[in-house]
């Protein structure tokens, strides 16, 4: 088989301690090695490998990345030796949908494998800008006629303090009506059928956990250690 060969040719490549991280058979692995020493080519082999010594299709692994760079850049090394992978148009080969940035992935799961509508959203939800809901929380605030301190860092405090929120606190750290609006903006983006980047990990994390509509055979994180709490979670 021509694409077996391309995974044998690049096992062959790599050295005695880059073939132990491809062949580990561990629960969870860390693959710690400097800048340059072929961490990406030990990621796209272990990948391969997955695929052929173990069976595992392509579209059940996931494969997360920090930036969109990075991903290109992964599914275009695999492509360029798996060219079935190729996305053509009305192509039913395995696509590499679970190859991206947590975001992107997150985003996928939500509107092909997850059911959304059972979190309060619909299927066909869009994504809001950055600053979009810190100008939702602004004009919500002023139409609930709630106090919030400090609104020139409104946008920082709806981030830092919703793990608060959510783990049951009682008062927000002002002391001010913080708490009372988020429940309040929740509403408002699932009437709009809206979510924003943290929505997109929240709710996907929240929906795995509650059904098995997608449970990937194998997940690989490139620069785990960029790892938040939110990203580990999901």
């Amino acid at each position: 088989m021509e694409f077996k060969e391309n995974y044998t040719q690049q096992l062959q490549r790599l050295n005695e301690y880059q073939k132990a991280a491809v062949f580990d058979e561990s629960n969870a692995c860390l693959v710690n090695a400097n800048v340059g020493s072929g961490k990406t080519t030990v990621l796209i082999t272990k990948v391969m490998y997955l695929h052929y010594e173990k069976q595992i299709p392509y579209e059940q692994m996931v494969v997360l990345t920090f930036t969109n760079k990075a991903a290109d850049e992964i599914k275009e090394r695999l492509i360029a030796k798996e060219k079935f992978l190729k996305k053509e148009k009305n192509d039913e080969e395995p696509r590499l949908d679970g190859f991206g940035t947590f975001h992107s992935v997150a985003l996928w799961m939500l509107r092909e494998k997850l059911e959304v509508e059972k979190a309060g959203w619909r299927k066909d939800f869009t994504v809001m800008a950055p600053d979009e809901e810190e100008d939702l929380a602004l004009t919500l605030t002023a139409e609930y006629g709630l106090k919030i301190k400090y609104k020139n860092r409104l946008k920082k405090r709806l981030e830092q303090e919703y793990q608060w929120y959510l783990e049951g606190r009682p008062i927000p750290r002002y002391k001010d009506d913080l708490f009372k609006l988020y429940p309040i903006i929740e509403s408002e983006k699932k009437k709009q059928n809206k979510m924003t980047f943290s929505d997109l990990l929240r709710v996907s994390t929240l929906l795995l956990k509650e059904q098995d509509a997608f449970i990937p055979k194998w997940i690989i994180v490139d620069e785990v250690q960029d790892s938040d709490e939110k990203q580990l979670k999901f």
